[in-house]
């Protein structure tokens, strides 16, 4: 049994139009839900054996907020995660070292609401920024991973259900 924690940037500012998308900062939104979000898996889970996250300005911001709160042993910024397709994200993950039991990935849309209803029996319309799904994934080995196979979704949560 692997674990994998799916978890979609935080939300972006638009405020300053001459930046490229890739180059985009958080808002003060993001900047409060990638606190509140991170505090709430701190509860969850200490540990975490790998972080793969897009290379962008936004998802390297919230990854820090993750990185601040629980215990990562390996982390990766990766150009090939960005506004990458599922299939990309599980080619990907299908080249982990079979040692990692646990990885946290940090993305974008519409790849990372395409990989949640695809690995699991869910049908979520959108993972919202700063969405989080902890994904119990039913391999032995990380390139057994397949959107063949419905895995158990351990936890789920959204800012949205965080305020107050």
């Amino acid at each position: 049994m692997k674990e994998l924690i799916i978890v979609r940037h935080c939300k972006s500012s638009w405020s300053d139009l001459s930046l490229s998308d890739y180059d985009r900062p958080l808002n003060k939104r993001g900047e409060r839900d990638g606190d509140i979000m991170s505090k709430e898996l701190s509860k969850k889970i200490k540990y975490v054996d790998l972080l793969i996250s897009s290379s962008s300005k936004r998802t390297k911001l919230t990854s820090n907020f993750f990185i601040d709160k629980i215990n990562i042993n390996k982390k990766e910024y990766r150009d090939d995660f960005y506004h990458s397709s599922s299939e990309n994200i599980i080619s990907i993950l299908a080249k982990i070292h079979n040692k990692i039991k646990s990885v946290m990935i940090i993305g974008h849309n519409p790849g990372f609401t395409d990989l949640v209803n695809s690995l699991t029996n869910i049908n979520l319309f959108n993972l919202p920024t700063t969405g989080i799904v902890m994904v119990k994934v039913n391999i032995k080995n990380w390139s057994e991973i397949s959107k063949k196979n419905k895995n158990e979704i351990s936890w789920i949560k959204f800012p949205k259900e965080l305020k107050s």
